[in-house]
């Protein structure tokens, strides 16, 4: 058994592509906190038992149940293994195969068997943002935090001369700065209103000038996203007062209280929102903006993705489609049942489409992103599957 704690690459994909029969995926959405540790050993053994009553009465010999049994044993048996979790693991076990990844992102609780293992939610994992800032920032402190695809959110280390609060903005050396001083104690009426809002307005800007500081010398290319968690006016004094290339979201609510596995969570939660919103964006800009270079068809997708036509795949990774795929030629033979079934009409075994799909686009370097059809809006997404080519159809 090998386990990775790292996104899946290409030479993983091209090891877990292909036949593996019998071949059996796991996705279990996990968790770091320790208390909840046994609902998800609990799921991992239900979905393994789920499994061996599927390979009842087929032609799977004895000999390779008890293969995946045991290597079903040692996953559960792995102490290290379950003391490492993150957000979801997905497990892929044959008879003489064995992988497990332990992932950032939230998937679904699913299990497949058939003959080739089911790799829709895999590619999930690297094919969106898992990379993140945050800042929890409240009159009383602010913090900036770093969450990664493999790492959860942790706090940065920043310039200590940096004001830290509210009351250091306002209260700084006059000699450093010509800015009002005092605090608001005592202040009545329009006046104190005024003075406030001039607090928090000073305090904004001297926070935004010390998170570009800090964000250029870790991201000059702007290209990790930035959340800002914090209550008003300072949310909105803020992101008002930070004007540059990276994508900003504002997260309300008093940050205050929050601890570091509830900011990775939240950030989590805000990525998968950012994600879809921005495969949303890209979908309307695209059906919208240049349909001639719009493909909708899975067997000329095959064929384009082939000649390395296709600049990047949408397809819904809830969704299967079998057959098999010529990485060669591009061409697509659909198994029974228009797809539904695991064999071609021959006999032949079939895999999943889509991901087979994706595996070729990024082998001819294009791009892929994993949607779920019920997150987007249907009057520009068609699935299971949509490709935005690199030059217009004739």
């Amino acid at each position: 058994m090998t386990v990775h704690y790292e996104l899946p690459t290409t030479a993983d994909f091209a090891a877990l592509a292909g036949p593996h029969h019998p071949a059996i995926t796991v996705y279990v959405s996990t968790s770091p906190v320790v208390s909840e540790r046994e609902r998800a050993e609990v799921a991992v053994k239900s979905a393994f038992d789920e499994a061996f009553e599927r390979l009842k009465g087929t032609d799977v010999s004895g000999a390779d149940i008890a293969a995946i049994r045991a290597e079903r044993d040692r996953i559960l048996g792995d102490l290290q293994l379950w003391g490492s979790l993150a957000r979801s693991m997905a497990i892929f076990v044959s008879p003489d195969f064995s992988e497990l990844f332990v992932l950032p992102n939230r998937l679904d609780d699913a299990v497949h068997v058939g003959s080739h293992f089911t790799l829709g939610q895999l590619l999930r994992a690297p094919s969106q943002d898992q990379e993140a800032f945050a800042l929890t920032l409240s009159a009383n402190e602010w913090t900036l935090w770093h969450a990664t695809s493999t790492e959860r959110a942790v706090p940065l280390e920043v310039d200590d001369a940096h004001d830290k609060s509210l009351d250091d903005a306002v209260n700084r050396d006059p000699s450093n700065d010509d800015k009002p001083r005092g605090g608001m104690h005592g202040d009545r009426g329009v006046q104190g209103d005024e003075r406030k809002k001039g607090f928090f307005e000073l305090y904004a800007k001297r926070v935004g000038d010390a998170v570009r500081h800090e964000l250029a010398q870790r991201d000059a290319e702007e290209r990790v996203p930035l959340f800002v968690f914090a209550a008003e006016p300072l949310l909105s004094l803020f992101i008002d007062r930070v004007h540059n290339g990276r994508r900003i979201v504002g997260v309300p609510g008093a940050p205050d209280r929050l601890v570091a596995a509830e900011i990775d969570e939240a950030l989590r939660e805000q990525l998968a929102a950012l994600n879809i919103a921005e495969a949303d964006a890209a979908l309307r800009d695209l059906t919208e903006g240049t349909a001639g270079r719009v493909e909708r068809d899975l067997a000329a997708i095959g064929r384009e993705a082939a000649e390395g036509q296709v600049e990047v795949l949408w397809f819904d990774f809830t969704t299967s489609v079998n057959g098999t795929l010529d990485r060669e030629s591009g061409a697509i033979e659909f198994a029974s049942g228009h797809g539904a079934d695991e064999q071609l009409s021959d006999g032949t075994h079939a895999g999943d489409l889509l991901p087979q799909l994706a595996l070729l686009v990024m082998s001819k370097g294009g791009k892929v992103v994993t949607v779920r059809s019920d997150d987007l809006d249907g009057t520009v997404w068609s699935g299971p599957a949509m490709a935005e080519l690199r030059f217009a159809l004739a």
